[in-house]
């Protein structure tokens, strides 16, 4: 209320509205009225919303009692700048002198005619950086050369949100603590916030969580991530990823095969090699050192019969020994018994 009454104050001091008329706003317009009689208005939409990457238009109309008078009425679109409590204002399009932005240039354009009050602006490829709050302001020359001017009210500025289309960034698995339990992962942008959604390769809908991974800024899409637990027995197939929101959907697939059995069957392979190459080093290094042995202690170490050899050597020397021992010559013997 207090800012309509300084609207008026301030319209009556620049001539835009005459002492006895009122100024007053609707839903979307700014009004000026006289004796009941609406001497002109503006209107524009409050809230629009586009799509990042796509078109939109700024809805703003102009209507005057004296409009079929004036030699020249055009538009200027205003961008705010700034924050909300000290917002400043730089003109992006003049239908008059063409004049466009640099932010905008090739991507701004009429979609209504302002010489007839039509001052609905379209812009295309939106990006993230065009959301802000625009004012639409008509401008004209009256008959007489007077040249006069009204905006939308402050109050009844469009407010231009910019939203995102669902896109998959990322879609990935690992294992999550042994070779039998696998989690899959989904990271997505969107805005507004999208649902996130897994579905089995038999089609069943699958329990899953959902987080977000920065925080949402005015211009700048949000990131979610879901992860996906398998803890069951490994289903073969492709796993399905759906976001969707108000703005439409994307998917993804990951593959998923029961890899954890050819991973093991592999290590048994490896690791029985493994022991192979093994054994056969330890006994290359076994015989190396008994050949060693051998030949520092001469064949018959090698062989291990010399003690036998030495010990049958021995008998044979004490058997020859006894047996010469034991020989008596007969001569003397006989010779004796005759004495």
């Amino acid at each position: 209320m207090i800012f309509h009454i300084f609207c008026a104050l301030m319209m009556m001091i620049l001539g835009s509205v005459p002492t006895g008329q009122r100024l007053y706003a609707t839903n979307n317009c700014t009004i000026v009225e006289k004796g009941g009689v609406i001497r002109f208005k503006v209107c524009a939409q409050q809230e629009v919303i586009g799509v990042r990457g796509e078109e939109v238009i700024l809805p703003c109309r102009f209507n005057h009692i004296k409009q079929n008078t004036f030699k020249d009425l055009y538009l200027v679109l205003y961008k705010n700048k700034g924050n909300r409590h000290n917002p400043k204002q730089n003109s992006v399009y003049n239908s008059s002198s063409n004049y466009t932005a640099d932010d905008f240039k090739g991507r701004i354009e009429p979609a209504g005619n302002p010489g007839e009050g039509d001052g609905s602006v379209r812009i295309r490829n939106l990006t993230m950086e065009d959301q802000e709050r625009y004012q639409c302001r008509f401008l004209w020359t009256e008959s007489n050369g007077k040249k006069d001017g009204c905006s939308i009210g402050e109050s009844r500025r469009t407010n231009l949100q910019v939203d995102v289309r669902p896109k998959i960034l990322n879609i990935s698995r690992a294992f999550v603590n042994s070779s039998n339990s696998w989690k899959l992962f989904c990271e997505a942008e969107a805005k507004p916030e999208p649902n996130i959604t897994w579905w089995s390769p038999q089609g069943l809908n699958l329990n899953a969580s959902q987080v977000g991974v920065d925080e949402m800024y005015q211009r700048k899409p949000q990131h979610f991530m879901s992860g996906l637990i398998i803890t069951n027995k490994l289903i073969e197939g492709k796993f399905k990823c759906l976001v969707q929101n108000m703005h439409g959907e994307d998917h993804k697939y990951v593959s998923f095969e029961q890899k954890s059995q050819k991973v093991s069957g592999r290590l048994v392979l490896w690791t029985t090699l493994l022991s192979i190459v093994l054994l056969l080093v330890l006994l290359t290094v076994g015989f190396y050192i008994f050949q060693k042995k051998c030949k520092n202690q001469g064949r018959a170490g090698c062989t291990g019969t010399s003690d036998i050899q030495e010990q049958d050597q021995s008998d044979d020397k004490t058997y020859m020994g006894l047996a010469k021992t034991s020989q008596v010559s007969e001569s003397p013997v006989y010779e004796r018994i005759g004495n």
